[in-house]
């Protein structure tokens, strides 16, 4: 039996958000886009209903040029709220690469809720459990002692460092692992995960507590991990991990 997510899958905490946002955004600027871009959108359409010749035409021509701009600033948000899009989409890849181990009997369940934020993914089987936390970066990552550096070979001036991301998701893991002991009556190991689906050159980096870890490799390394559970064990975890993610969606 395969764990679920309840609700709407793999980087729904993100979408959600990105939605929020884009709303948020969409209804601030409404009535900008209604002061500037409404009366030639609306005077260009009465002159091509009025008026059956040439003019109508560069009226037509007129209305269609400032909604056009009307529909891109609509769905142009500011970069904060693309982020959470970008996220999502990141959830979603590693939601797509681990399904076929899900055949093999992983359990996996996606965005579920948590004290402080979501877990992105628990993966629970006879390798072990593992909460992988997915990062969908514009640019190039490169580790720098345990601290993720995004790189951006057109602008360098737009370089940035990520020191939380580490201390945030072993913080995850350690919770989790709680959690799942309080349910299960069974010590176990949660090994943190950070999948990017940026390019990540140095592709594989374990430091002993947490593993970094570039998207296409996911699936041939949790293949490649030595059994630590037996299979009653993981059906314990599992049935444990699914608690958490009712819980949480009843609270």
């Amino acid at each position: 039996m395969n764990v679920r997510t309840n609700g709407a899958g793999a980087g729904g905490f993100a979408e959600r958000r990105y939605q929020r946002g884009l709303h948020n955004w969409r209804s601030k600027i409404r009535p900008i886009l209604l002061v500037v871009f409404g009366p030639f959108i609306a005077a260009g359409l009465a002159v091509l209903v009025l008026d059956g010749h040439a003019l109508s035409w560069g009226a037509g021509m007129v209305a269609g040029t400032f909604l056009g701009a009307w529909l891109v600033m609509r769905d142009a948000p500011p970069r904060y709220i693309e982020t959470w899009r970008d996220g999502a989409e990141g959830e979603r890849k590693t939601a797509k690469a681990l399904r076929p181990l899900e055949r093999n009997d992983l359990r996996v369940i996606h965005d579920v809720q948590a004290r402080y934020g979501n877990y992105d993914h628990i993966a629970v089987g006879r390798a072990g459990v593992f909460l992988l936390d997915s990062k969908n970066l514009g640019g190039i990552v490169e580790l720098h002692s345990g601290v993720p550096h995004l790189r951006r070979q057109l602008d360098p001036d737009a370089d940035a460092s990520f020191d939380r991301i580490r201390p945030c998701t072993l913080a995850a893991a350690a919770r989790l692992k709680e959690d799942i002991e309080q349910r299960s009556g069974h010590r176990t190991w949660v090994q943190a995960v950070i999948v990017f689906w940026s390019d990540f050159p140095e592709d594989l980096v374990d430091d002993g507590r947490c593993v970094f870890l570039h998207g296409p490799r996911l699936r041939s390394w949790i293949q490649g991990r030595p059994e630590r559970l037996s299979q009653v064990q993981v059906e314990l975890i599992a049935a444990a991990v699914a608690s958490i993610a009712e819980e949480a969606v009843a609270g």
